[in-house]
């Protein structure tokens, strides 16, 4: 089981009021979060110069699926899904598809987790609402190149859910990884880490230096521990068009790729390469630092022992 996995169970084990619904396909759990408080803002109408939301308070769940779907569509995957609400007594407030929700404006109004955990194809997504009584849930559901994610946040009332405690002497927890450097101990904790030091003009997918601290601590880690494999996920500033900047930042993630295999000698198998643009910033665009520092390579842990 991946260090991932292991904290989405040790969430999973909480008491929860969302509902349990059946992915339509083979899925695994990327993320999952529960609330005792807090607020979620859903959307009842597409976005028309603004987003129409109802904010509500209470029991907040969350979780995203990633499910292996070579050949659905956003609407396949809802489809069934929407068949359980339905069944559950939900009565869905508002739906809606790419277009008919106001596309990439509607997309970056709503609150959708970051890639890798969840990715939004802004070509192909949906959107649906959903009420029973006092509790709201809510649906985004998208497909690309292959692959569906599907986000839902449920929000009840007070006193469904349990605080989230994640404990360390589970018994299925994966072994404790190796980790001697900062890098190193971020993933151990997190399963994700910046590589900080590895710093990008707008465009730029070079690495000219042969050697990077960050590089050097994350080949030790992997040298260190033999069986754990990882995916490095470039990231962009917003200059330029999507297109350009999902292609930009793939290649950003496939040269640290290389510096690790030529100048460390770690294995390309071991080590994936994802782009995901400009869609999940670290900080605001409007300013040189934030640009700066949305150019930049994640590693994230993708298997362990």
């Amino acid at each position: 089981m991946s260090l991932r996995g292991a904290l989405v169970l040790a969430i999973l084990a909480q008491p929860t009021q969302a509902m349990d619904l059946a992915m339509p396909l083979p899925a695994e759990v990327t993320y999952a979060e529960a609330l005792p408080l807090s607020s979620h803002r859903v959307a009842i109408g597409p976005w028309d110069q603004t987003t129409p939301f109802e904010t509500i308070e209470g029991s907040v769940t969350r979780q995203v699926w990633k499910l292996t779907a070579p050949e659905a569509t956003p609407l396949q995957i809802l489809a069934p899904l929407r068949a359980q609400l339905d069944q559950a007594g939900f009565d869905v407030v508002f739906a809606c598809e790419t277009r008919a929700c106001g596309g990439f404006d509607f997309r970056f109004d709503i609150d959708v987790r970051p890639a890798p955990e969840m990715f939004v194809d802004l070509a192909a997504y949906r959107y649906l609402a959903a009420r029973k009584d006092t509790t709201w849930t809510d649906l985004v559901v998208s497909t690309s190149a292959g692959v569906g994610y599907v986000q839902q946040t449920t929000v009840g009332p007070v006193g469904d859910v349990a605080p989230v405690t994640l404990s360390t002497s589970n018994p299925a927890s994966p072994p404790a990884l190796i980790a001697d450097s900062d890098v190193a101990q971020t993933l151990q904790l997190k399963g994700r880490a910046v590589l900080g030091d590895l710093t990008f003009p707008t465009g730029s997918t070079d690495l000219p230096e042969e050697r990077y601290p960050s590089l050097t601590a994350l080949a030790d880690f992997l040298r260190d521990n033999p069986q754990v494999t990882v995916a490095l996920v470039g990231h962009t500033d917003a200059e330029g068009s999507a297109e350009g900047n999902m292609a930009i930042s793939r290649a950003r993630a496939e040269s640290a790729r290389a510096v690790l295999m030529q100048t460390y000698g770690i294995s390309g198998a071991r080590i994936g390469t994802h782009g995901v643009g400009f869609f999940a910033p670290m900080a605001r665009n409007d300013t040189e630092v934030g640009r700066q520092t949305n150019r930049r390579v994640e590693v994230v842990i993708t298997s362990t022992p």
